[in-house]
């Protein structure tokens, strides 16, 4: 399983970063790595969404006229579980977002 996390953004721009998963969690967006917050745990930790917002400039760059935020479960790659779904939508709703989960 991977996640892609759509933002609410600007009309001229589009905020979506990829949960990767290879073994261990990686923020990416497009094929950039923004994030590698833990190279030993394979799973998503509580916090780290926080530290991908601490850690880039990606919360500069999602529009604040609403919260709303859609995370796409994809069936494909091995290393993630729903668990590690959960602990996104947890850290999400703690930072004021509005997630929707579409699985695909």
């Amino acid at each position: 399983m991977k996640f892609t996390i759509v933002f609410p953004s600007h009309e001229s721009s589009e905020v979506t970063i990829s949960a990767l998963f290879i073994p261990c969690l990686v923020w990416q967006e497009d094929n950039k790595e923004l994030l590698n917050p833990h190279r030993d745990q394979p799973h998503y930790l509580k916090g780290d969404f926080q530290k991908l917002f601490a850690e880039t400039k990606i919360s500069e760059r999602i529009a604040d006229y609403t919260k709303k935020v859609t995370i796409v479960a994809h069936s494909t790659g091995d290393n993630a579980t729903n668990a590690d779904l959960e602990r996104i939508v947890e850290d999400l709703t703690e930072e004021g977002f509005d997630p929707f989960v579409v699985h695909q």
